[in-house]
Formats: C-alpha cells, sequence, structure tokens
C-alpha cells in the first residue's frame, strides 16, 4: 500500500540531447538535457556525480561489450 505521493519518471537522451551543466549554489550541480527551460533537470552533489559517472561509465561498457 502506498501512502502520499509517488512518482515516476524518465526521459530519452539521443545522440544530439543538448547537455549542459551549471552550478546549483556552493555543494550541488545542475545538469541540463534539452535545455534550460524546455528539456530536464536533475541537481547533484559531488558525491551524487560520482556515483552517476560511474554507473554511466558501466552502463556504457555493457553497451560496448
Amino acid at each position: 500500500m502506498h501512502a502520499g505521493f509517488h512518482m515516476n519518471t524518465w526521459a530519452k537522451v539521443d545522440d544530439t540531447c543538448e547537455i549542459t551543466y551549471a552550478p546549483d549554489g556552493p555543494t550541488a550541480m545542475s545538469v541540463y538535457f534539452g535545455g534550460r527551460m524546455e528539456g530536464f533537470e536533475i541537481v547533484l552533489t559531488r558525491a551524487g556525480l560520482d556515483r552517476l559517472a560511474t554507473v554511466v561509465a558501466e552502463a556504457r561498457d555493457k553497451l560496448a561489450a
């Protein structure tokens, strides 16, 4: 049984998707997919960026295998 509000979202990033970043305060970075105000944004701390980089590298290597 679920209590409260739960949401799932996804985005497909293809070969031509614009990906940029900008600081989000002193301890985080915003990463934009598809441009600001018309795309998808995630905010990550340094540790979050490190974890994301590790998982993305593993996923890339699986595709190349």
